[in-house]
């Protein structure tokens, strides 16, 4: 492919000393680069670590993030290049809120975080005179008629976004549900991708206001599940509103090379199962969800921990199973106990 088409879609800009992305640059062996002007792309993932994955029946191919530059989701702290649409499909540059403050939220219309969007809006009319900008994104490869009816309800002003590809995973390394990061006015991330819940989780779903005895009993085991997770939804906000009065001297504010350690590991078989969700979310819009589910099912073997994943593909194939799915063997209520709740999200760490 052309060079131009390669550092759109992975951040590597191809320069004489080799791939580049922010102050990381990579030597590449001289067949990489063709004498039409062309890059070799099986030579750069190699060298990149990219998982490289063909789905030949639709005749595509997909590539995955780089893995063998720092082993982490993140290869530099410098804000890898992100535009996603709006829900009129008009389309949004992160880049284009250089000078603020950004909180970057993601949330899906299949998570219970979805009613979290009416006070992520609250907290940004507060916050916005100050500097900061919450843009919260949905990842639902359901595209905008999915996510649709939770932003309209919420309302707010701020920009809401739909990643049908979740390039939020491929490029921050966000696995689950809500998770935000922290972009400073310089385009730096200063928090990595982490838990952000804004409620408590217990109260901010529908069955929340139901007794259990008006619940189905699978419900009824969700619920007690959600109840084992360590969440304080104080925790996160206190801590947007300590970075926004002190900016870079917040302790939460972390320096670069905090930021990459903390940054999740990214191995080969993680950039392989990115390939292959993309490729299942091609051709499912494509109209072979039969093939899309091939392509799932080694995503979710290849990155079991990856919760937006599997989420994803369960709620496309049954929305209102929690328990195993069928064509995956796999189910949310059977894996959070296998887990263990506790564990379901980390504890988010100062």
């Amino acid at each position: 492919m052309d060079p131009a088409g390669f550092q759109a879609g992975t951040g590597w800009a191809i320069k004489p000393q080799g791939a580049c992305k922010g102050d990381v640059c990579v030597p590449l062996p001289s067949s990489v680069r063709r004498p039409d002007g062309r890059l070799d792309v099986t030579g750069l993932a190699e060298r990149l670590g990219m998982g490289l994955v063909a789905d030949e029946a639709h005749g595509v191919w997909a590539l995955g993030p780089e893995s063998a530059v720092t082993g982490r989701a993140l290869t530099t702290a410098q804000a890898p290049p992100l535009e996603l649409p709006r829900l009129d499909g008009t389309p949004f540059r992160l880049d284009s809120l250089r000078g603020q403050k950004v909180v970057l939220v993601a949330w899906a219309s299949w998570c219970g975080c979805r009613e979290d969007l009416r006070l992520w809006s609250a907290l940004r009319e507060q916050l916005h005179p100050r500097g900061l900008e919450v843009v919260t994104v949905a990842l639902d490869t359901g595209g905008p008629d999915a996510a649709r009816p939770w932003i309209e309800k919420a309302g707010g002003s701020h920009p809401a976004l739909i990643d049908i590809r979740h390039e939020l995973g491929a490029k921050f390394g966000v696995v689950n549900v809500p998770n935000g990061l922290w972009i400073d006015e310089d385009g730096i991330i200063v928090r990595p991708a982490e838990p952000a819940w804004i409620e408590d989780p217990h109260a901010s779903s529908e069955t929340a206001a139901r007794s259990l005895d008006e619940l189905p009993p699978d419900h009824r085991d969700v619920r007690a599940e959600i109840g084992k997770m360590t969440i304080d939804p104080a925790v996160y906000p206190a801590m947007i509103r300590d970075w926004v009065a002190n900016g870079r001297a917040s302790r939460y504010a972390l320096e670069p090379h905090e930021v990459l350690d903390r940054a999740r590991p990214r191995d080969a078989a993680v950039s392989r199962a990115a390939a292959r969700f993309e490729l299942g979310e091609y051709v499912h819009r494509a109209g072979d969800h039969t093939a899309a589910v091939a392509h799932w099912r080694e995503a979710h073997r290849l990155q079991p921990d990856n919760w937006t994943y599997k989420r994803q593909a369960w709620n496309l194939a049954d929305p209102e199973s929690v328990r195993t799915i069928d064509a995956y063997g796999t189910g949310w209520l059977d894996d959070v106990r296998a887990l263990g709740a506790e564990n379901y999200y980390p504890e988010i760490q100062p």
